[in-house]
């Protein structure tokens, strides 16, 4: 009820009670209150026909308004909800602002780990829960489970239960105070000159300028298997565009979208590639069997990078079957870049440069791009490294020949 004497002029203080009557018939009283005003109003739907502060006459009308919400709350906060049938209309009304990769990955997990564990308990249930929830997050920070892992569990935890305050089911958020911290170590492998040249050594034509740029210009391989003919300029690289799911998309931030210096000799195997390839502008730097697709990042890891790393002895490890594989990755090859690089680099800012890490708010004239004097020193000295890691390797060869 508005209440005078209390509130400046056009405000009011409204107070009701609810009525609830539990399962056993008893009844219990809820009481509820709120600072009723001209913004209040506005928000919630009343078009005043006035300026100034709110009457009184239409603060009532705002308060029944307030009175039939309540009602529907109540009629929500008393439904029989499970946390599975919450957590998948999470999912429907978050999908459509996922991308592709992004969704496929997001409801996998939810199914599996948040779904397949709490999705049969109730979500009034959780009213109190925040230790069982606790316990659920500490189990997989006890299992080595990764840091982005119980990230993503923690946050769709919070978004899941955050919809059901929403809708009135819960009164206040139980996962907003979890934490997971992963014991598990994140991995900072990268590879040795003499790793990268062994690489080298085991793969040829196509395959062996793949590993070159992955190598020298440390691109991500959604964005290397997506470069297209006209991509190749002079003296440098164009990266404007990525691979996700067979579908062309943008670089991962603006930032990303740079042109990348091409020091001399590699840009003269790409020149001697170029010959075979089609005239087509648009036509795929490195196209796969199939007709007018381009190679796909994950076949290129199995098929070509992780049997020749094998072969050349680079990272090899026992795998969970006690096979022999090799820790080799693309995220590895990104790292050895920017650690050959840097080694050669005269400061951060040169290596920062060349791994386009640069601020994603700053916007990039691609075309106009000057490259920096520094980076195309570095990339110089780094390819003039391996060029004499591989005159040696070579070198060792012939002599083993000779005796």
């Amino acid at each position: 009820m508005p209440k005078r004497g209390k509130l400046a002029r056009g405000r009011y203080w409204a107070r009701w009670r609810i009525y609830i009557r539990q399962a056993d018939g008893r009844e219990t009283v809820k009481r509820a209150e709120k600072i009723i005003d001209r913004t209040v109003a506005e928000q919630m739907g009343f078009l005043l026909d006035y300026s100034g502060p709110l009457n009184k006459t239409d603060a009532w009308k705002v308060l029944a308004k307030l009175i039939d919400g309540s009602k529907g709350a109540l009629a929500a906060f008393n439904a029989k909800i499970t946390f599975g049938e919450l957590a998948r209309e999470y999912v429907e009304l978050n999908k459509p602002n996922w991308e592709a990769s992004t969704s496929r990955v997001n409801v996998q997990l939810i199914e599996d780990h948040l779904v397949g564990n709490l999705g049969g308990r109730g979500v009034r249930d959780f009213a109190n829960a925040e230790s069982d929830l606790q316990r659920f997050l500490n189990g997989y920070v006890e299992k080595q489970s990764s840091k982005s892992l119980l990230s993503k569990l923690v946050t769709f935890l919070r978004a899941v239960f955050n919809l059901a305050v929403d809708k009135g089911l819960l009164e206040r958020n139980p996962a907003r105070k979890l934490r997971a911290k992963s014991r598990k170590r994140s991995s900072n492998l990268s590879h040795t000159l003499e790793e990268c040249d062994r690489l080298l050594a085991h793969v040829s034509g196509a395959d062996h300028l793949a590993v070159r740029i992955l190598i020298q210009l440390g691109p991500r391989s959604e964005e290397a298997f997506a470069l297209r003919r006209k991509d190749v300029l002079q003296h440098g690289l164009l990266i404007d565009e990525a691979i996700v799911d067979g579908e062309t998309k943008q670089t991962k931030t603006l930032a990303s979208q740079a042109v990348m210096y091409l020091p001399p000799d590699l840009e003269l195997e790409l020149q001697h590639y170029l010959q075979a390839l089609s005239d087509d502008p648009d036509g795929w730097l490195f196209p796969s069997s199939r007709r007018g697709a381009p190679v796909r990042p994950g076949n290129f890891l199995n098929r070509v990078l992780k049997p020749a790393a094998l072969l050349a002895g680079v990272s090899v490890r026992t795998s969970a079957k006690g096979k022999p594989t090799s820790g080799l990755n693309y995220q590895s090859l990104r790292r050895t870049s920017s650690t050959l690089f840097g080694a050669k680099a005269k400061d951060p800012k040169s290596t920062q440069a060349h791994m386009r890490h640069a601020d994603p708010t700053i916007t990039l004239k691609i075309y106009q791009q000057a490259i920096p004097s520094e980076v195309k020193v570095a990339a110089l000295a780094l390819e003039a490294d391996l060029l004499e890691q591989k005159r040696k390797r070579e070198a060792e060869g012939s002599d083993a020949r000779l005796v």
